[in-house]
C-alpha cells in the first residue's frame, strides 16, 4: 500500500481547500492508499482533523503558520527557515511515496512546498484552486509581488495542479514557466444518500424558485443574484428566491430584501449542515461569483439535474462541458444572468436524461479525482 502525505494550507475552519483535502482523502482511501495529513495545531483546524480522521487518514498536528497569520504574506513564508526545516524533517520522518500541498492560490503554501521539495523523499504536487493573478498588477504592490513570485516559481519545480482549465489559463497567462502544469477537475461526493430529513415546503409548489447555496461573501456576489431575480420577476411575474447559507454580507442582503421586496417572495435559511436538502426545491440554481476555481455547489446541483445559470468564472465551462443544463453567461452582468434564467424557466432548456446524469456523476467522482492526481504525481519532470 502506497503512502500519500496531504499538507493543508491551514486557512480557515470553513475553507473550501480543506474540504477538498477531505474529499481527496476519501477518494485515495477508496483506491487503497495509506493517507497521512499534516495540519496546524491551531484550534480552528480541529474540525478538519476530525473530518480527515473520519475518512481514515492518519493525522499529524504541528505548530505551523498559515498565510493568514503572516503580516508580510508570502515573503515571510519564503524566508521562514524554521518552518521549512520542520516540514522537511517531517517528510523524512514518515517517508511518503508522494506529497500533495493544498496551495489555494499563487501566493499561498510557499513555505509548505519549499519544505516538501527540500526533503527530497518523494514527488511533490500543489493543488491551486484560484490563482488570483487576474488584475494582480493593479493591486497594491502587485507588480513587485508578481515579479518575486515569478522568480520563485521558475526556480522551484513541483507538479502544479489546477482544479479547472480556466484556473490554469489564468495562471499561465501571467507566469511563463519552463515546465508543464496540469488540470484535475475538482470533485465532491455524489454517491451520498439524500438526507431523509426534508425541509418544509417554503414556497407554493406552483411558484418557480431560483436559488443559491454558499457563503454570503464578496466572492459570491449575492447582490447580483438578487438583482437578476428581480429582473426575472419583472418579466415572468411570480418567482421566488431561496438563499441557502450565511456569511458576512447576510445583513446587507437581508436589509435590501426587506426594504424592496414582499417578505413572502424570498427566504434565507441561514447556515445548515445539510444545504443539499434545499436543492430539490429549486428550478434554477444561480452562481454569480466574481471568481471561482471549480465550485462544488455547482457540481452538486448539476448532478441532480437542476438547471444552472452561472457567470463566466474559472471552472464554469469545465462543468458545463459535461452538463448541457448548465448555462454560462457570456458576460458577467445582471442582464445576461436574468435572460438565461428566463429562458430556462420558459422551458427552453432540455432536461438531462438518466444516462446523462449518470455520466456526469461518474466523471465528477472522488475516485476519478484521486486517480488523476496520483497519475500526475507519478510523472517525471518535463
Amino acid at each position: 500500500m502506497k503512502k500519500i502525505l496531504l499538507i493543508s494550507s491551514n486557512s480557515s475552519s470553513r475553507g473550501g481547500g480543506e474540504r477538498y483535502l477531505v474529499f481527496l482523502a476519501r477518494g485515495l482511501r477508496r483506491l487503497n492508499y495509506e493517507v497521512h495529513a499534516l495540519l496546524s495545531d491551531v484550534n480552528y483546524m480541529n474540525v478538519w482533523a476530525k473530518d480527515l480522521a473520519d475518512e481514515g487518514a492518519t493525522i499529524h498536528r504541528r505548530k505551523l503558520k498559515g498565510l493568514t497569520h503572516r503580516p508580510l504574506r508570502f515573503l515571510q513564508a519564503m524566508y521562514d527557515k524554521k518552518q521549512i526545516e520542520l516540514i522537511s524533517d517531517f517528510c523524512n520522518e514518515i517517508m511518503p511515496d508522494a506529497i500533495l500541498v493544498n496551495q489555494q492560490y499563487d501566493e499561498d503554501g510557499i513555505d509548505f512546498l519549499m519544505g516538501a521539495i527540500k526533503s527530497g523523499v518523494a514527488p511533490v504536487g500543489g493543488t491551486m484552486h484560484m490563482p488570483m493573478t487576474k488584475g494582480k498588477n493593479n493591486r497594491r504592490l502587485g507588480r513587485l509581488r508578481g515579479f518575486l513570485l515569478s522568480r520563485w516559481y521558475y526556480s522551484h519545480y513541483y507538479h502544479i495542479i489546477f482544479v479547472s482549465k480556466g484556473a490554469q489559463k489564468e495562471f499561465e497567462s501571467y507566469y511563463k514557466l519552463p515546465t508543464s502544469t496540469f488540470v484535475v477537475n475538482n470533485s465532491t461526493p455524489l454517491d451520498n444518500k439524500i438526507p431523509t430529513v426534508q425541509p418544509y415546503q417554503i414556497f407554493p409548489e406552483t411558484s418557480p424558485v431560483i436559488g443559491f447555496v454558499g457563503q454570503f461573501c464578496y466572492q459570491k456576489n449575492i447582490m447580483r443574484i438578487v438583482k437578476a431575480w428581480m429582473e426575472v420577476r419583472e418579466i415572468i411575474g411570480d418567482c421566488r428566491l431561496l438563499l441557502v447559507g450565511d456569511g458576512p454580507e447576510r445583513a446587507i442582503i437581508e436589509n435590501f430584501l426587506i426594504n424592496n421586496l414582499p417578505s413572502e417572495s424570498y427566504h434565507i435559511t441561514g447556515w445548515t449542515e445539510v444545504p443539499e436538502i434545499y436543492l430539490e426545491q429549486m428550478n434554477v440554481f444561480i452562481l454569480a461569483s466574481r471568481f471561482e476555481g471549480l465550485p462544488l455547489s455547482l457540481v452538486e446541483a448539476a448532478s441532480r439535474g437542476i438547471s444552472a445559470v452561472v457567470s463566466p468564472f474559472n471552472g464554469a465551462n469545465d462543468v458545463a462541458q459535461y452538463a448541457h443544463w448548465v448555462k454560462v453567461a457570456n458576460h458577467d452582468t445582471v442582464e445576461q444572468i436574468s435572460n438565461l434564467v428566463v429562458n430556462v424557466l420558459m422551458n427552453k432548456t432540455k432536461e438531462p436524461t438518466k444516462l446523462e446524469l449518470e455520466k456526469f456523476r461518474n466523471y465528477f467522482s472522488l475516485e476519478r479525482m484521486a486517480k488523476e492526481t496520483i497519475q500526475i504525481l507519478n510523472k517525471g519532470r518535463n
